[in-house]
């Protein structure tokens, strides 16, 4: 059987198709889909456990995010989940309540999970989502050996057979995900390498959920004078995603951060999210702005530190900082263009490619944070260009990821002869009924190229 946590509606109908086709192949029988339909209630056994965490006053310490049932790690993907809810960030009561029933939540997954690997003999499921409550699903079913597929940046559609790899570090989502294939490259690669973090780097449009951002033009600011940039990210979206840091959400981390460095008197630039004023998106962009300005608004008495109100292209702002200028991310995309241009920058261990890439200052707790924020900018380490670009090169060229030409998106605009912008007006929100409308000899052969593509996450060597 394949256990699939969505149907086969939306570009999911061939996302879903694909993986069990690859099952299939791996497993060399044909398997038949099962749909994943969550329990009402936990067992028994979760409730008492449920009851031990809150009357122990668990649920409420900092460290709630390593609370684990089972050896399922569950407490950091019901923060994640709970802080996706902007009403949480503004009532106490509201937050408690969104989390004592994800952690409910939770144990209804873990039961449902129960139920199908007891009654069904599973050869490998896909889950959607898997940084929220969905990673209870990925997690449970590592656990019991099965393949396990799901989607997302920086892979792609990717998947982990834990039939054969018995590797304890991919039993933890993050790491499943995080980039970790790192080889030399000859001249050739190196410089088509060059063009694509350049393209990254310098074109505002080249980032596919940044194309629709509305970029403003930089001020006559001294940016020179900065000693500090910190780049935020989103409150409502993809918490805890890369693992857990010691740090609950990204405000968690901004204001630790900010409150360090207002300590240390240091000129600090604070730039938002460019999405932050993309009204195309979802609307998470608009709570993450309100977010933002709650916290303009906390620290504005503090003459070190200068926010920015307006989405700004982060290579522009580059070019006008000097270059002693330590720059500041938990995690994403600021990191690559800060080393591109040759800065110095400290982020988390818990990020999307893995620390033997030396392009950044990388800290795991807040304990080695505050330690390398302590530290002056000469003796920081500066990036490995090198590095950056075998980082940049398995990025675009070994996984089937965003930019890589074998993306699902892209063969299935291929096949069909879609633009982008139809494919995202179109097929993108249609459901199987409509689906079913494609010539089917043309969705074999999406279905075909995609399941080839698949990318298999294997043992690392750490």
């Amino acid at each position: 059987m394949f256990l699939s946590t969505r149907n086969y509606d939306y570009f999911y109908n061939f996302l879903v198709k694909s993986s069990k086709k690859n099952c299939e192949n791996i497993s060399q029988k044909k398997l038949d889909l099962l749909l994943f339909e969550k329990k009402k209630f936990p067992t028994l056994n979760y409730l008492l456990f449920l009851i031990y965490i809150t009357i122990s006053g668990k649920i409420f310490k900092k460290n709630r995010a390593q609370i684990h049932y089972h050896d399922i790690e569950i407490g950091r993907f019901v923060l994640s989940q709970t802080f996706r809810n902007y009403d949480c960030y503004l009532n106490k009561f509201k937050f408690y309540y969104k989390l004592f029933r994800n952690f409910f939540n939770a144990g209804s997954l873990i039961n449902t999970c129960d139920y199908y690997n007891t009654k069904f003999k599973i050869n490998g499921v896909y889950v959607d989502h898997c940084g929220y409550l969905n990673g209870i699903i990925f997690s449970y079913f590592a656990l019991k050996n099965s393949i396990v597929y799901t989607n997302n940046y920086p892979h792609g559609i990717y998947f982990v057979n834990y039939k054969k790899n018995k590797s304890k570090y991919l039993l933890k989502y993050e790491n499943s995900l995080r980039i970790n294939v790192k080889k030399k490259l000859n001249s050739s690669q190196k410089r088509k390498t060059a063009v694509k973090i350049s393209n990254i780097v310098k074109k505002a449009t080249y980032i596919p959920y940044m194309a629709k951002t509305n970029y403003k033009k930089l001020d006559d600011m001294d940016y020179k004078s900065f000693d500090y940039v910190v780049y935020c990210h989103s409150f409502t979206d993809g918490q805890l995603w890369n693992g857990y840091s010691g740090f609950e959400n990204t405000l968690d981390w901004l204001e630790f951060t900010l409150d360090n460095l207002v300590q240390k008197n240091k000129k600090t630039l604070i730039k938002p999210h460019p999405n932050f004023y993309n009204r195309s998106m979802s609307a998470e962009a608009i709570w993450d702005a309100k977010i933002y300005n709650t916290v303009v608004k906390k620290y504005k008495k503090y003459k070190n530190l200068c926010f920015i109100k307006i989405p700004i292209h982060n290579y522009l702002l580059l070019k006008r900082l000097n270059k002693d200028c330590i720059l500041l991310s938990g995690f994403g995309t600021a990191i690559l263009e800060s080393a591109y241009m040759n800065f110095k920058s400290i982020c988390t261990t818990h990020n999307t490619f893995d620390q033997k890439f030396k392009i950044s200052n990388m800290w795991k707790n807040k304990k080695e944070y505050l330690k390398l924020m302590n530290l002056d900018a000469s003796k920081l380490k500066a990036p490995s260009k090198d590095d950056l670009l075998e980082l940049i090169y398995t990025l675009i060229f070994h996984y089937p990821s965003t930019y890589h030409k074998d993306f699902y998106n892209r063969i299935i605009m291929r096949n069909l002869k879609l633009s982008k912008k139809h494919f995202e007006q179109g097929l993108f929100k249609k459901k199987s009924s409509e689906i079913a409308n494609i010539d089917g000899l043309v969705e074999k052969k999406i279905i075909t190229e995609i399941s080839e593509t698949i990318f298999e996450v294997k043992k690392v060597n750490k």
